[in-house]
């Protein structure tokens, strides 16, 4: 047997450090070492080697390990955990929250905010925080809170003044816009104790609706019942009773 000499040693070793894994063994070793697997199996040079390579699991980050990401210090992480809940905390007990309350304009950003990422701007906006106010409004005449009805009213009155500009600055809108606005002051009318029916505001909103709905009717095939009800409007319309020529308009589109 030949003898092999300190220099072909290290000739051999000089010519191991040139070898580079192909790809496919590159592969395999990143799959192996990501699998829950203990062990790793090296191909060199023909013969099989068994790695011993222990795999700590990876346990899922939770929300102070994002926030301890985010923020170095430890504890400025935590300070930031407690008050990012107590937000979302007051967020949440806003939402049950009525004109009057104090944290009554929270909920007013939160719905601006949800209106805004839904896309709901302008009129479509200004008509959904009407059906909201009447909500409150109702709310507090049925539970009795006789303190918070003078802001619920002042909320509703602000909020229909709005949409009045609104509509006369936009008038070319769907009808089925101008259904909802009708039902809504239909629904203003039926809350008990709360007369909004000489407000200016609601005045000058009823009359921009029952003129359309009106205006819409006469374009429409009616019944000789129906034709009658809307004779009624009309007349009430020339009276300026537009709250009661929008009853028997509902009565129509029913």
């Amino acid at each position: 047997m030949a003898k092999i000499t300190q220099k072909q040693i290290i000739e051999s070793l000089n010519q191991l450090k040139e070898i580079k894994p192909r790809n496919e063994w590159a592969v395999l070793l990143k799959s192996q070492i990501l699998a829950p697997s203990t062990k790793i199996l090296v191909r060199i040079e023909k013969k099989q080697v068994e790695l011993e390579a222990p795999i700590k699991q990876v346990k899922s980050a939770g929300i102070i390990d994002v926030l301890s990401f985010i923020f170095a210090p430890k504890k400025l992480a935590y300070s930031f955990a407690v008050v990012l809940f107590l937000i979302v905390g007051v967020f949440g007990f806003a939402l049950n929250t009525v004109p009057g309350d104090l944290l009554f304009p929270v909920k007013k950003i939160a719905e601006q905010s949800q209106a805004t990422l839904t896309g709901q701007t302008g009129l479509k906006q200004d008509v959904a925080t009407l059906s909201s106010r009447i909500n409150d409004l109702s709310q507090v005449a049925k539970e009795g809170k006789t303190n918070n009805i003078p802001s619920a009213i002042s909320e509703v009155s602000a909020n229909v003044r709005d949409l009045a500009q609104n509509l006369k600055n936009n008038p070319a809108q769907d009808q089925q816009t101008i259904k909802e606005i009708a039902n809504s002051l239909k629904t203003l009318a039926d809350v008990p104790g709360t007369d909004l029916s000489q407000n200016s505001y609601v005045q000058d909103l009823s009359q921009m609706v029952v003129q359309r709905e009106i205006a819409d009717l006469q374009k429409t095939t009616l019944t000789d019942d129906q034709k009658n009800v809307l004779a009624r409007a009309q007349d009430l319309y020339s009276q300026g009773k537009y709250q009661d020529a929008l009853v028997q308009i509902l009565l129509i589109n029913k």
